[in-house]
Order: structure tokens, then C-alpha cells, then sequence
């Protein structure tokens, strides 16, 4: 006999990813099936073996629960839920994860490209767990004070208690200032760049390059040292740092290819102050791949050269030749992650192998995941102390095709 009172419904569900601002898109999965039991009888086990006898799949899946499911029911479960692509059974409804809420905040004009990259890293760690989430981006426009604290208090009125906030250090120091009520992770920027006391509900997941730094300096201590560096404000506090870990710090030198158009000529002039030494390569990757060059043609030969994670980056590796690169020392704080959580953040266009932003926001986003739903699987290692992630340095040597970790580093 069939059961009376059974309806089986399969929906299409398209998760719905609002954006504060209503302008910016957010990359989309794909469809998923449910199926909802809205029979009030009971179903045991046997009952269950009719409904896969008669091929009626779907009254199976709607019928399993804790009372009636054992080893084999779950295996045929399981095996339909794949096969049919079906993401919630009732059974699993009522074992799910709790509802979690997340805001992310950014001042578009200040951080530029990394509003959507961010949005996209959180995006790929909530759509690898499963689980049910409500997530919304709020655009500050800049980082006055002022701005920022009007974005907060719309998170807030919309019910969030958990903010990442990508920001600069103005905007870091802005909402350290404010003192806010909410949790507010900062991943771009390390608790060293804040002016004043911490605001206790504050945590800062930024790098940093100064210790990076003391780690390389401290490789060969008593040869001089000299460095190249970016006239930008990253550039000038890496500067800052080299000078205060090298006391013997000699030849510097600001650097911008777009600003030193007879760069080749001025090398001829000053190889003779480099040659044997410790040079530090504060510049990104295009600036260093041609100060790395000129090095090689004038046969310049550094004791080493050293560089943070600016140049943790497989762009060094295309477009710099292997001579190049001998002798030289990069710091990297970005470990290791499960292959499968760092390919699916690739089909979001989110790099956690090489991005040390997207890695840092990843791991704010497991941080407060996991204070929801603290049985979820940790991807990170790394731990808070102070209000300040605390990450490893190691110490790599650049090939043609990767990233080789120096022994003892």
C-alpha cells in the first residue's frame, strides 16, 4: 500500500548573496536540491526498504531519521545525495549547523581590488562548509573616521556582531579608535601599525614584515648591508625596519622603474658599493625582477639578497632568469593549506597559496566561523595571542619553478 500523506518536494535553491552597496556581484554556485517531508506518520526501517524496493527514492530520503537510519541506510543515503545532487534532507536538517553571520567591510577607494578578492575568499570557505550562512558587504567609501563609523553602525543595525574589515592602516587605526562593539578582525594590517591602546574587541591578522626582516638580517649579521626599496609607504616602513636591523646598513637606495628610466647607467656607478654585500630588495616583483637583472649584467656579486613577503610570488619565478635569483633569501609567513580548501577557493579566483591578504582574511573568517561551530575542521594553525595572529617565518630560496625552504629556517 502507498502511504497516504506524503509529499515530496524537490526545490531549486539559489543562494542569494546581498551586497550592501547593490552594485557589486558575488560569484554564484550552483544550484542545489532539497527535499522536505511534510508526512506526520512515522517510518521504521522496513519502511524504508519498501520505498527503495518500489524505486520511490525520494520518500526514502524524506523519511530518514535518527530512530530509523542505521550503517546501510546511510550508505544508500549518502549514495542518493551524490548521485542527485541533493544538498538537505530533513533528517540533516535537524542535525544542521547553526545560522552563521558575517560582515565584511571595506573602503572601495583605499583598498581597491581587494574588495572583491576578499569577498571572494569568504565566499569559497563558506561555500566549502556547507553550512547555512548570511554574508553582506559594506562599502565605507574612505577611511575617515567619521565613514567608518557610519558603516559600522549600519552592520550593527543589520544585526551583525562579527565584521572582517580590509583596510589600510588609517582605517585600522580609525576603527581601533572608535573602540567598536563589535568583533572586527583586521587582516591586513599587524597590531605594531596601531597607534595607542587596543581596543579590546579588535583583532589584527596583518603580517609582519618587521620580523620578517629581523629573521633575514639575522642569516649573516656581520656583512654590510645595503638595500633598494619602494617610495611608497609600505616601501619606506620596510626601509625603516632594514635600518633598525642592520646597523650596518650602508648604500640605499629608492627605487621605481617608471622614476629611474637610466637605472642600467646608474648601476654601472654604484656597483662597486654592492658587490660582496647583504642587499635587501624592498621593492614588489617588477621593480626587483629589474634590479635583480642589472645585478646579473654587471656582474655584481651580492653575498645574498634578501627580500620579505612582497616577493613571495610566482611572478619572480617567470620572469627572472636563474642566475638571477642564486643567493637569494625570501621570508614567507604563509603556510600550507588542505589542497582541496585551497582548489576550491581557485574557482572563486582566490589565491591562499601566494595572496598573503587572501590567506589572512581566510583565516579571520575560519576564526569566527569556528566560535559558531567549533566542531568544524580548522584549516589554520596559526594562534591569537594579544589580539595579534601570531604567524611562522621561513626562510625560502627561489628556483626556475618554485619555492625551496631553506634548511634549518
Amino acid at each position: 500500500m502507498f502511504r497516504k500523506c506524503l509529499l515530496c518536494l524537490m526545490i531549486l535553491l539559489y543562494p542569494q548573496f546581498v551586497m550592501a552597496s547593490g552594485q557589486y556581484p558575488s560569484p554564484l554556485p550552483t544550484p542545489s536540491a532539497e527535499i522536505l517531508n511534510v508526512d506526520i506518520e512515522r517510518c521504521s526501517t522496513s519502511c524504508l526498504r519498501d520505498f527503495l524496493e518500489r524505486g520511490q527514492v525520494f520518500s526514502f530520503m524524506a523519511n530518514v531519521n535518527k530512530d530509523n537510519q542505521n550503517e546501510r541506510v546511510l550508505e544508500e543515503l549518502n549514495a542518493l545525495l551524490s548521485a542527485l545532487e541533493i544538498s538537505e534532507i530533513p533528517y540533516f536538517i535537524g542535525a544542521q549547523k547553526p545560522f552563521f553571520n558575517i560582515a565584511l567591510l571595506f573602503p572601495r577607494k583605499s583598498i581597491g581590488r581587494y574588495s572583491s578578492t576578499t569577498t571572494n575568499v569568504i565566499l569559497s570557505y563558506l561555500l566549502h562548509q556547507k553550512g547555512r550562512f548570511n554574508f553582506e558587504s559594506f562599502d565605507s567609501k574612505t577611511e575617515l573616521q567619521e565613514d567608518i563609523q557610519e558603516a559600522l553602525e549600519v552592520i550593527a543595525a543589520q544585526g551583525y556582531r562579527q565584521v572582517i574589515a580590509v583596510v589600510t592602516q588609517d582605517g585600522a587605526n580609525a576603527i581601533n579608535a572608535l573602540n567598536p562593539n563589535l568583533e572586527v578582525f583586521i587582516p591586513t594590517v599587524h597590531k605594531s601599525q596601531i597607534q595607542g591602546e587596543i581596543a579590546r574587541r579588535v583583532i589584527f591578522g596583518g603580517i609582519s614584515y618587521a620580523e620578517q626582516i629581523q629573521k633575514l638580517s639575522a642569516l649573516n649579521p656581520n656583512v654590510k648591508a645595503t638595500s633598494f626599496y619602494d617610495d611608497s609607504v609600505i616601501g619606506k616602513q620596510m626601509q625603516a625596519y632594514t635600518q633598525e636591523a642592520n646597523a650596518n646598513l650602508g648604500y640605499t637606495k629608492s627605487f621605481n622603474l617608471k622614476q629611474n628610466p637610466d637605472f642600467q647607467k646608474e648601476m654601472k656607478s654604484i656597483r662597486g658599493q654592492l658587490r660582496g654585500t647583504r642587499i635587501f630588495l624592498n621593492t614588489p616583483v617588477t621593480n626587483s625582477s629589474v634590479i635583480l637583472s642589472q645585478l646579473t649584467y654587471h656582474e655584481v656579486a651580492p653575498q645574498g639578497i634578501y627580500s620579505t613577503q612582497i616577493n613571495y610570488n610566482p611572478s619572480l619565478l617567470s620572469i627572472t632568469q636563474e642566475r638571477d635569483k642564486r643567493n637569494m633569501y625570501i621570508a614567507n609567513s604563509i603556510m600550507p593549506l588542505d589542497s582541496l580548501f585551497v582548489e576550491n577557493a581557485k574557482l572563486l579566483n582566490a589565491d591562499l597559496q601566494y595572496n598573503w591578504i587572501n590567506y589572512t582574511t581566510a583565516y579571520g573568517i575560519e576564526y569566527f566561523y569556528r566560535k559558531s561551530v567549533p566542531r568544524v575542521k580548522a584549516y589554520f594553525k596559526e594562534k591569537i595571542r594579544n589580539q595579534q595572529v601570531e604567524y611562522a617565518i621561513e626562510i625560502l630560496t627561489p628556483t626556475n619553478t618554485r619555492f625551496v625552504p631553506l634548511k634549518g629556517s
